[in-house]
Order: structure tokens, then sequence, then C-alpha cells
């Protein structure tokens, strides 16, 4: 524990604590390097402010009362919190190395992750990432089986022994050419402002996303509310496939804003969001049950974070 850490708390706390661990103000105020009298203040002006005794004053010294066991429970829990606090900062501080195991879905790793990276790897040019690619099963089957240590993709119920610790809310959207007909509506503006429901595409030749596909389920239901059937011309679990023909071939592809990052930067192809009730998917973030994250895992998720809380911005 460090000198900070040490005189974190109060230090009525402080003289609190140290009475209650050896039972006698004076013995309290030689650990402490302080008078018997400043340490019988302390605790006088602490039990004022809870408003009731701390210690049954004893011929054989200080004893805690029960609402005494009460107070220095959540004092000793305050100051463990922040020692441990303390050493992930000075972790953070001093990051030279570490290990991030990372699975993700093919389209994240080919859109939204790089930059991610990057920008972690600028801060922290000694981290190293394993990244394995697959759908959501694989990944969440690969975490509980402990072959990554991090997952991110479109929610699902996890498998025993994993636990989702953060989501991100994604509207889907029409990914089309800059030239395709519906990429009229936002030409006056910001696209991701443009009214777009899911009735407006279906004139158009679509490419979905596979039936199997979390997206797809998303879409089937929005469909079913407005009583049409989804036709597609092409249906495929490939991402890249998907935008390579809304770009090229003049579809609609329906996918999230974070699968099109590239192509968006480029200007090869537009992305509307649908503004049909219902038309989101959430992100999932996964870990093991009980898992102690490393400081090198803290980082990056901070970076995936700001990266998804930035295209939530534009929905």
């Amino acid at each position: 524990m460090t000198a900070t850490a040490s005189h974190a708390v109060s230090q009525a706390f402080r003289c609190f604590d140290a009475v209650a661990r050896r039972g006698s103000v004076r013995k309290a105020a030689e650990a402490l390097h302080l008078t018997a009298a400043a340490v019988h203040q302390q605790i006088v002006n602490l039990e004022q402010q809870v408003g009731t005794p701390l210690f049954d004053r004893l011929p054989k010294g200080m004893q805690l009362t029960a609402a005494g066991e009460i107070v220095l429970g959540a004092v000793r829990r305050m100051q463990r919190d922040y020692d441990q606090a303390l050493a992930q900062l000075e972790s953070l501080r001093t990051l030279r190395r570490g290990q991030v195991n990372l699975g993700v879905p093919h389209a994240s790793a080919e859109s939204l992750l790089p930059g991610v990276l990057a920008e972690v790897l600028a801060r922290h040019p000694g981290i190293r990432f394993d990244v394995r690619t697959g759908n959501g099963e694989t990944l969440l089957r690969w975490l509980a089986g402990g072959e990554v240590d991090l997952v991110f993709c479109l929610q699902r119920v996890p498998p025993a022994g994993v636990e989702q610790v953060r989501a991100w809310p994604q509207r889907l959207g029409a990914a089309v050419a800059p030239s395709h007909p519906l990429a009229a509506r936002g030409a006056k503006g910001n696209a991701s402002s443009a009214r777009l429901k899911l009735r407006d595409c279906l004139a158009h030749p679509l490419v979905l996303p596979s039936p199997d596909m979390e997206l797809r389920l998303v879409a089937d239901r929005l469909a079913a509310r407005e009583r049409r059937a989804l036709e597609p011309v092409v249906q495929t679990s490939s991402v890249a496939l998907a935008r390579t023909l809304a770009a090229e071939a003049g579809f609609v592809a329906l996918l999230l804003q974070e699968n099109l990052l590239r192509e968006l930067a480029a200007g090869t192809l537009v992305w509307m969001p649908l503004t049909d009730a219902g038309a989101r998917a959430e992100v999932g973030l996964y870990q093991r049950i009980g898992q102690n994250p490393a400081v090198a895992t803290g980082v990056f998720v901070q970076a995936l974070d700001a990266a998804f809380q930035a295209l939530g911005e534009g929905n």
C-alpha cells in the first residue's frame, strides 16, 4: 500500500479504525503519531456525526458497539476500494505491456476494430492483441472455454459461465451507393437524419443477412409489423458481400453503421438509419463470470466504449 493510499480516508476514519484494531485510544495514538487527546476528539466528532456511540468505554479498553461494527465495515470497504483504484491508476500510468485476447464478429474486425486498436496502441504501444473472428455463437463458446477473454457481438443469451457486462444500442439502417435513389433523402444534410422506413426499401433489390443472423431477425420483425414480406434478391452471412453489392450493384443492404465505417469515410456508401420503431439491435460485451479484467483489457474497453458512443451520437 502506498503512503497516499494509507491516508486515503479522513482523519476521523483513520482514528476510528486504529482504535477498533487496538482497543485503546492511547495505542491508536501511538500508531498514528498523534496525541491521545486528538484521537479521542476525532472519535467523539464521528459519534456526534452518526448520532450514536461507536464504542463502549470499558475498564479494559474500547469495544465496538453494534453501530460501530457497521461503520467499521463501511470504512474498511471504502479504504480497500480506494486502494484498489489507486493501484489500477498506477498500473495504467506505468502500463508497459499487456495482452488482450479478443473475439469479434468478422464485420467488426474489418470496420470498427482497426480504429479502436490504432487508438489504443498509439497511447500504449506495449499492449499486444490476439483477435479471433467468428459468429456470435462461436465467439461466446470460445469465451466460455477460455480461448478468448473478451467478446463483443450482437446481443444474445450467453452460455453458462459467461455474463454480459455492457451493451451499446445500434440502429439498423439502409446502406446504398451515393447514386441510389434512396440516397437523395440525405443529400441536403446528414444522411443519418434522413426519415427512412423499411417500407421505403422494399421497392428496391435487397441484400439481407442470412435467416439465422441476429440482424435478419430484427428486419423480419419490422417486416411483420408492416405486414410485408421480405424478399431479398441475395441473403448472405457475409457483410463484405452485402457491402459490395450495395456499393457496386445498386442493392439496398440492411446493416449497422459500424459495419460500414471505411466505406462511409471513403464515400462509396451512404447509410441511413431506419426510423421504424424497433429498428434497433444491441451490441453486447461479454466476459467469463468472476473474471478480473487486466488493466490492458480495461484500456481497450474504454476505447471500444468511446467508439460505440460516437456511433450512437450520430443515430
